[in-house]
């Protein structure tokens, strides 16, 4: 950059690309009209048409501001991921956040033990077919796009908050739309043994949003 600035003559050449015109025999999305462009602007180029957008700007920018070795590791192809999951920006950039307390490696991987940390998971089977899900190519690390994606996959899913409400109404061991934490207790043991009523008190506050004096309101 420095030496082209510094040169008396620098040479140019400029390539006009067809006109990409919205197509007249069908109604054309903006998003399709893109892609026909980014294509035609990508074969000009001779490189590969990516799915990057604004967004992944935004998780470029956290990575380096938690001081990440290489943050492109986090970019992850936001248009795609929007399209597939209905997925804001801004709320991928809230999972980066959560991803980066797991102190990923300098490849940008997380191990099952600081993803157990993070999420506030017990040891032991649950958990681990949980990291599992993640982990599809399955060597005991999982990045940053499988973290996001497999979470939005859930999150995403239409029956996902009536699988919530299932879940809190099988805690309601008596019915009263409430959750202490001795009712908590009681229902995850099986699925989750040996918890310590320290640890289910922990657990249960990565869970519910609304918390009381006595326990926990689920927020409907």
């Amino acid at each position: 950059m420095f030496r082209m600035f510094t040169q008396f003559h620098n040479f140019m050449e400029v390539e006009y690309l067809p006109v990409v015109s919205p197509l007249q025999n069908q109604k054309e999305n903006a998003v399709h009209f893109a892609e026909r462009t980014g294509h035609a602007i990508a074969t000009a180029l001779n490189v590969v048409q990516t799915s990057h957008s604004y967004g992944d700007l935004m998780l470029l920018a956290k990575a380096a501001e938690s001081k990440q070795e290489n943050p492109s590791l986090f970019m992850v192809e936001m248009a795609k991921v929007e399209s597939l999951f209905r997925l804001s920006s801004l709320e991928a950039v809230g999972f980066l956040d959560r991803f980066l307390s797991m102190n990923p490696d300098s490849s940008g991987h997380v191990g099952i033990q600081d993803f157990f940390r993070v999420m506030r998971l017990k040891p032991c089977s649950l958990s681990q077919k949980i990291f599992g899900f993640l982990d599809v190519e399955k060597n005991g690390k999982i990045t940053f796009k499988q973290f996001l994606l497999g979470s939005a996959h859930v999150l995403k899913q239409p029956l996902f908050r009536r699988a919530c409400e299932s879940a809190f109404l099988e805690c309601d061991l008596d019915s009263n739309h409430y959750i202490s934490e001795q009712e908590l207790r009681d229902s995850i043991t099986p699925a989750i043994p040996n918890m310590t009523a320290a640890e289910v008190r922990k657990y249960s506050y990565g869970v519910f949003d609304c918390i009381t004096y006595h326990g926990f309101n689920f927020p409907l």
